[in-house]
């Protein structure tokens, strides 16, 4: 349901910062329910797939994180230097390469210092670098939104899709084993393994990503005993050790809540569609961006609201240089990087943090 606020206000929740922006074109395009569809389908098939692997892939998990483990920090820069290189220019990675700096620094600014409290010091990141950041321009853009085209009957491009949904849950498997590696990385390589960039399929790659990753992560929590979401530690927090049988409950669980909640999905998404149109656009995007700033400044303060302003900054830099916005998920990648490799306390000290 996350996914609406991200379609028809620009409003990213953590794992749908990267469908703010191809899901925002599409409803530009009178094609916001189709958005919805997209990202219903990845979804579902992944959590459909994921449930079918979940307990053969949890029989590899842990010797697999044992070999990975020691090598993580260069995995993750493996990854980083494709999604860089994918800009194929000179001048193209150069700009991606200072994006990925600056957010990667602004991250570690916030995430490892007292600067924002802990709890809510992505809340500002997101914000800005996903959601603020791409509702800026449209208050400057003297545009409507076009009527939304709600058919149901609309087909699919079907091997496309299943390629994105299939390469997706691949993906989001290994996120969810693989810490710093998030829904923005394993969307790159979903998209490398179909050589697909089209918004339909980037949709449902990175929704399927983060399905499988949400899946996966309860299954790391049975396999290796490390939770790699927000929920598998809420469940740590209350289970305590995960053994088999409340794996098989969670999956059941998941199955069950995640059928009900893409019928919700379905159903808002489609009655958002069909008002969206009557609010006048540029006073949508300037309520949400108010939204974003208030809720910023009551739930961190001043300081959070200096996050806010110069991750929005730093946002802006991908459609002005016309590279992707991927990059600015360094945010969350550089410190895992620093962390894995040993020397994040060197770099704060460095930085007299």
């Amino acid at each position: 349901v996350s996914y609406i606020p991200a379609t028809f206000l620009g409003a990213p929740d953590v794992g749908t910062e990267l469908s703010v922006l191809p899901a925002h074109r599409l409803l530009l395009e009178g094609r916001g329910y189709e958005a919805i569809r997209l990202t219903t389908l990845g979804c579902l098939g992944a959590l459909m797939i994921g449930a079918v692997l979940a307990l053969p892939l949890s029989l590899v998990f842990s010797p697999a994180y044992e070999i990975m483990r020691p090598h993580m920090h260069w995995l993750l820069l493996v990854i980083t230097g494709i999604m860089i290189a994918l800009e194929h220019s000179w001048r193209k990675i150069l700009w991606a390469m200072t994006i990925f700096l600056l957010s990667g620094l602004l991250g570690l600014l916030t995430l490892d210092t007292n600067l924002v409290r802990g709890d809510v010091a992505l809340m500002p990141l997101l914000s800005g670098l996903f959601g603020v950041s791409v509702l800026i321009p449209s208050i400057f853009r003297n545009t409507g939104l076009p009527r939304q085209n709600v058919d149901t009957r609309k087909p699919i491009e079907l091997i496309t899709d299943l390629k994105a949904l299939g390469a997706g849950t691949g993906a989001g498997v290994l996120t969810g084993i693989m810490p710093g590696i998030g829904p923005s990385q394993g969307t790159v390589l979903a998209q490398m393994a179909t050589r697909s960039d089209g918004a339909e399929a980037f949709l449902v790659g990175v929704s399927a990503v983060n399905m499988a990753k949400s899946l996966f992560s309860f299954v790391a929590l049975y396999a290796i005993g490390r939770p790699r979401s927000g929920a598998a530690v809420a469940v740590d927090q209350l289970l305590g050790d995960v053994g088999f049988n409340e794996l098989l409950l969670l999956i059941g669980a998941a199955l069950m809540a995640g059928g009900v909640a893409a019928i919700i999905h379905l159903k808002l998404g489609g009655l958002a569609a069909l008002h969206i149109g009557k609010i006048p656009y540029r006073a949508m995007c300037l309520i949400v961006t108010g939204g974003i700033i208030t809720m910023t400044f009551l739930y961190t303060g001043p300081t959070g609201l200096l996050v806010l302003g110069t991750a929005t900054a730093i946002g802006m830099l991908p459609a002005a240089t016309n590279v992707k916005r991927t990059h600015c998920m360094g945010t969350i990648m550089l410190p895992c990087v620093l962390y894995f490799a040993g020397v994040k306390g060197w770099v704060l000290a460095g930085l007299g943090l």
